[in-house]
């Protein structure tokens, strides 16, 4: 096996478990969506179910956090694509142009805090 298939291999199955990421946070989200629209438009109570919804919103939060694992893992196997003699831009790669200049980071996200009731608080 040439190198430059070597690395084309690599690449393919980083791009597929970018693209499985991507997708397990696209279904989660849609998920939600869907059993926040059913408990509404059927007049369930927000208690239905809410442990349920909440650990799915838990795991969302999980998928972002491995999704900037893998952009991390991409940038690495990018950088060391050079020391087995390949270019990483003559790989053949998911068709979707990255941007010219590094995205910043916008940040931490406080985790959320627990609020305390209308009745806790007047206690």
């Amino acid at each position: 096996m040439q190198r430059r298939d070597i690395a084309q291999s690599v690449a393919d199955a980083l791009f597929e478990a970018e693209r499985a990421v991507d997708l397990a946070l696209e279904k989660a989200a849609l998920f939600i969506s869907h059993t926040s629209t059913l408990r509404r438009d059927h007049n369930f109570s927000a208690m239905l179910g809410h442990e349920g919804v909440t650990a799915v919103a838990r795991s969302i939060e999980t998928l972002g956090q491995t999704r900037t694992h893998m952009m991390t893992a991409h940038a690495a196997l990018a950088a060391a694509a050079p020391q087995i003699g390949v270019r990483p831009l003559t790989l053949h790669g998911t068709g979707t142009d990255k941007p010219d200049t590094e995205i910043p980071p916008t940040g931490e996200i406080a985790p959320p805090r627990i609020v305390a009731s209308s009745s806790e608080r007047a206690a």
